[in-house]
């Protein structure tokens, strides 16, 4: 049997790993804040071009403006889609690094159950491994998404550059 030494030792490193995984939830919600902020603009600058445009007299509906607010309004249809997607992917990363943390509680749990409950000692290996198993699924979605990062702004530069050549 451990001493109670040895078994507060034995529950340092869920915690090390709770704080790991804190570390990086900060960070993904910082961007999910970011990403949700920028879908809102989007969505601002979509409606404002639809309004204008609405505004315009039928002889104005085909003038090189028209055009332009109409492409515009198409290209934020575009990117609002794929900065949705990117969302998705920091929301479920979140909610698996989230289950990463409840994993950890729970073998933190489990190791000082070990001490006076019989027949549990393999629960917290278990839970330890689920959870290194949900921390490892929660960053490899963050980084789909951050190798999607720059597509939404590489989407309206490509629409500018049309523009120009127009």
């Amino acid at each position: 049997m451990n001493t109670p030494l040895q078994t507060i030792q034995l529950l340092v490193a869920p915690v090390v790993m709770i704080s790991a995984n804190g570390l990086i939830c900060l960070a993904l919600y910082n961007r999910l804040a970011a990403i949700v902020s920028r879908a809102r603009a989007f969505h601002k600058e979509q409606f404002d071009a639809l309004t204008e445009l609405s505004a315009m007299g039928l002889d104005e509906q085909g003038s090189l403006k028209a055009r332009q607010l109409r492409t515009r309004v198409e290209g934020l249809g575009q990117q609002v889609g794929r900065i949705l997607r990117r969302g998705r992917y920091l929301r479920n990363a979140l909610m698996a690094l989230q289950a990463a943390v409840l994993a950890m509680l729970l073998c933190s749990l489990a190791l000082g159950l070990t001490t006076v409950v019989a027949g549990i000692e393999s629960l917290p290996l278990i839970l330890f491994i689920l959870g290194v198993l949900a921390m490892a699924g929660g960053t490899v979605l963050a980084m789909r998404e951050l190798r999607e990062a720059l597509e939404p702004v590489t989407a309206e530069s490509d629409l500018v550059m049309e523009e120009r050549e127009e």
